[in-house]
């Protein structure tokens, strides 16, 4: 009998090993999950898939399926054309835990600007997340909450290429709709000079949180605040992480911790990454040369007392194409980005893990 079990154990363990989507070996909900739903011409990855609502959907509702011990898939708000608003939360069972013990928490959220790359991303670290064995510990850890589709609607609207798009699809009026949801939140709000063009891209709606997207975001920070300890907001069209703040030019000692840490994941990525392309660091406002009221980066921080607030910028069509003007990019250097800004997400996590280090050799 003991026989037979260890032919079985080591059987498995095979299986599970290899190479798939870059996983060392797959954890066993996820192999259960590819073994019953991909067909033969399907891609087990998720990255290697084209991003629309329908990818989100099925996605999440495989792993809230088949991985149900460890991630929860929430959908309680929705935009205005009835898209679901998805909240995922991530979380692995850790041996020995106290009942009353709290775990530290991040938030990234990915799409407020309309951008499929970044809710490609997003999908991409809850795959890692919850197949790769290797980041078991990550999940143990912390908990991970991902907004994967924040703007589902515009998204959606600019994955069709109609024309350059960054807001929601919210009706203003019968000429024109959409609002920029990466303006709409209540901090600063009124900072900027105001902006009535309802055709601008960078329309911030009539008042500040007036969009179903920004309530939705809002309420998922507010209801982990007291956990948290990074929010990341993804973005598209860049490469570099930047810290607060996007309303105003200047300085506080106060954030010389938060620049430091935008400082070594940018450090960590650009170590994985190679010379590709340079990931920067600096402040949202000098990223932009100008103002950028009502960002959910100085909501987090100014209102939720979130320190360690980021906004990411990924994959960057605009870099590519001066790149290329220069160098030719190498084949398959999507995956070689992605990886290193994984291991960005991976720094984010390591320097909450040494801090609670630091914290208990200090006691």
């Amino acid at each position: 009998m003991y026989f037979i079990q260890t032919i079985i154990l080591t059987v498995f363990l095979e299986v599970t090993k290899g190479e798939v989507c870059g996983c060392k070996s797959i954890r066993p909900c996820y192999k259960r999950m590819l073994d019953k739903l991909l067909l033969d011409d399907e891609d087990a990855c998720v990255e290697n898939v084209s991003v629309g609502v329908n990818t989100v959907t099925i996605f999440l509702k495989a792993i809230k399926s088949y991985c149900s011990n460890t991630v929860k898939v929430y959908e309680n708000l929705t935009t205005t054309e009835n898209r679901n608003l998805y909240e995922v939360v991530i979380n692995g069972t850790k041996p020995n835990v106290k009942e009353d013990e709290t775990l530290p928490v991040i938030v990234l959220d990915a799409g407020q600007d309309a951008g499929t790359e970044t809710v490609a991303f997003a999908l991409y670290v809850i795959e890692q997340l919850l197949a790769c064995a290797e980041n078991r510990d990550m999940i143990r850890n912390v908990r991970w909450v991902i907004l994967p589709s924040s703007n589902p609607d515009g998204t959606e609207y600019s994955r069709n290429e109609m024309e350059t798009w960054r807001k929601n699809c919210n009706n203003i009026n019968t000429k024109s709709y959409g609002v920029d949801v990466t303006r709409n939140f209540d901090e600063s709000w009124n900072n900027c000079p105001a902006n009535k063009n309802i055709f601008s891209q960078k329309y911030p709606g009539r008042v500040p949180n007036s969009e179903n997207e920004t309530i939705f975001i809002m309420e998922v920070l507010n209801k982990y605040k007291s956990d948290i300890k990074t929010y990341v907001s993804l973005r598209r069209d860049g490469h570099g992480i930047f810290y607060p703040y996007a309303s105003k030019n200047i300085t506080f000692s106060s954030i010389e911790k938060v620049k430091k840490r935008a400082g070594d994941v940018a450090a960590k990525v650009n170590q994985r990454a190679g010379g590709l392309q340079w990931f920067v660091n600096d402040s949202i406002f000098n990223m932009n040369r100008e103002a950028h009221c009502g960002h959910s980066v100085d909501y987090a921080i100014n209102k939720l007392n979130i320190p360690f607030s980021f906004e990411m910028r990924i994959f960057s069509k605009t870099d590519d194409e001066i790149l290329s003007n220069f160098q030719s990019l190498p084949k398959g250097h999507e995956v070689t980005l992605r990886a290193g800004y994984f291991s960005g997400i991976r720094e984010i996590y390591n320097s909450i893990m040494n801090e609670r280090k630091q914290k208990k050799q200090a006691k």
